[in-house]
């Protein structure tokens, strides 16, 4: 499978999704976020079953998580969830999201990631595998890097 950036992923949206507004759950927005990056990291061979010895890189921590929420989203449906790789470091990746309406003209929220690859046996930062680097690296658009309040 070849995969693009930025990845595009189409999310559904379901009742219990929704608060009593009928409106998308500000929650449910990095929940989106993360299932579009699982999907990106099995489209790129890095599969979360696949154990230490296969997938080192798995061993990864969420550092930080921004977001602003531009539109609400109502009721039930789908989104197109978007995720740009925009820095690839040492041990960290960062990646930029946006939720969109299924035709991808209406933004309703962007995000931005921060992960940190993990040594397991220190808990301490680490090198991401030279795999990792040669899947990644090629989606990585630092032309995009900007912060979420500049968006």
């Amino acid at each position: 499978m070849t995969v693009s950036s930025p990845f595009r992923t189409t999310q559904r949206v379901y009742f219990d999704d929704l608060d009593a507004l009928n409106i998308l759950h500000n929650v449910r927005f990095l929940l989106f976020m993360e299932r579009a990056r699982g999907e990106l990291f099995n489209a790129l061979g890095l599969r979360w079953e696949d154990p230490l010895e296969v997938n080192p890189d798995k061993y990864h921590v969420v550092a930080a998580h921004e977001i602003r929420y531009d539109r609400p989203v109502r009721g039930e449906g789908e989104v197109l969830v978007e995720l740009t790789p925009v820095h690839l470091g040492t041990s960290s990746l960062v990646l930029q999201a946006a939720v969109r309406s299924r035709h991808g003209d209406t933004v309703y929220a962007v995000g931005e990631t921060r992960l940190v690859r993990l040594d397991p046996e220190t808990n301490t930062p680490c090198s991401w595998s030279d795999r990792f680097r040669t899947a990644m690296g090629p989606l990585v658009r630092a032309d995009q890097r900007a912060t979420i309040a500049e968006r």
